[in-house]
């Protein structure tokens, strides 16, 4: 091909006298060569077979791979616990649709460790049995704590995998490549994205992903798909395509400074040079307003062993809790560089309240979406808001300068 910039064909329909792609809620060029793109991506430096499958939304690419796996590979109760509420609203959905399906908390790491290496009391019951999805966030919504891939493999394994309709799902849209790959490989059935984040990364095209090993699992989804029609449109593929190849610069941009941020609201980073004597002081006294600071880079995260064996940077999102929730709920519209709005993954930063849209979510804690701003900016930025906020409010401070 002679295009630099890859070309948007918008066509829904095509001659087939010539072997043409027919209609496009089957197959569709641009869709095709972003999601062999992507694949691609997925599979740098292992060896897994990666397929790549897109849909009109993430909820679409959760609703496909839960459909999947209830209807057609024997599974019959999702296991699932916190994370994103939208991955809630539709396995409720399908609940709704499915008379008898059963959910479930996903078992924790230290029970299926004490299963696996048979301490577990034998009259308790097996906490992965046939007919599981355990589906993963790692990291999680909002407070980016990372679970063990081949744990959980392994315990699928143990109860029977696939075979015995068990499978592991894992949702890396908190951490897309560079950041988390060879998720396949660690023992994921299937990885699915919420391409409207950090993969297309400009706030600007809707999308998701599900990533499969199986060429059995990718012609039935492929098939679900056209039958539902849950395709993204030619423009929301290629916006995608075109943000696939900033997609290195800008996570490893963003994951470094949201390691950044959090070690200096952890208390852990030293004053850098270039910053003046008042503005020094400022970041001192901020910190003294913060409650916790949760980030996979932090050694005391949860589960940051994991993060260090199965991520090669550790996400561009990050949070915080302050000491009041009144101050959480204030702090976004504060602030400058931050955007108060919902969302992740984008070149723009973003803070939320995250209770505002989920009741489960601790009121003090407030997620950042790093962009790839200047660190300095945006560290002064969330220095001032906090200062300014919650000396206005009377916060209580931990004893500092």
């Amino acid at each position: 091909e002679l295009d630099i910039a890859p070309p948007l064909g918008v066509s829904t329909t095509f001659e087939t006298a010539d072997g043409g792609p027919g209609y496009s809620r089957a197959t569709a060029p641009t869709r095709e060569r972003c999601e062999r793109v992507l694949a691609s991506i997925e599979a740098a430096g292992g060896t897994a077979d990666v397929r790549a499958l897109l849909y009109s939304s993430g909820a679409a690419a959760t609703y496909a791979a839960l459909h999947y796996l209830l209807a057609e590979a024997g599974a019959t109760r999702l296991c699932i616990s916190g994370g994103y509420h939208g991955t809630h609203v539709v396995a409720e959905q399908l609940r709704r649709i499915r008379a008898g399906l059963e959910i479930a908390p996903l078992p924790a790491e230290l029970q299926l460790r004490s299963w696996l290496d048979g301490s577990l009391a034998s009259v308790e019951a097996p906490p992965v049995r046939p007919g599981d999805i355990l589906w993963v966030e790692t990291p999680k919504n909002p407070a980016c704590e990372v679970s063990d891939v081949v744990l959980y493999r392994r315990a699928a394994d143990a109860a029977g995998g696939a075979a015995a309709g068990v499978f592991v799902v894992v949702d890396s849209t908190f951490a897309p490549p560079p950041a988390q790959t060879g998720l396949l490989e660690r023992g994921a059935d299937l990885v699915m994205h919420s391409t409207t984040k950090a993969l297309s990364g400009h706030s600007d095209a809707l999308g998701g992903a599900l990533l499969v090993p199986c060429a059995e699992a990718y012609a039935a989804l492929r098939a679900q798909r056209t039958a539902l029609g849950a395709v993204p449109g030619s423009l929301e593929a290629w916006l995608l395509l075109r943000s696939l190849r900033t997609l290195e610069l800008r996570v490893g941009r963003q994951c470094e400074t949201a390691a950044r941020l959090a070690a200096w609201l952890a208390g852990s980073a030293r004053p850098e040079g270039g910053v003046v004597g008042a503005d020094n002081a400022l970041l001192a006294r901020a910190l003294r307003y913060v409650h916790a600071v949760h980030h996979p880079s932090l050694p005391d995260s949860a589960g940051h062993p994991a993060a260090v064996q199965q991520m090669a940077l550790f996400g561009g999102v990050l949070a915080l809790e302050l000491h009041s929730a009144e101050a959480a709920a204030a702090l976004p519209a504060r602030l400058r560089l931050f955007r108060d709005a919902t969302s992740l993954g984008g070149v723009e930063s973003l803070a939320e309240w995250r209770h505002k849209y989920d009741a489960h979510v601790s009121p003090r804690l407030v997620r950042l979406s790093v962009g790839v701003e200047d660190f300095g900016d945006l560290q002064l930025d969330m220095a001032r808001a906090i200062v300014a906020l919650c000396d206005e409010l009377g916060c209580p401070s931990r004893a500092g300068p």
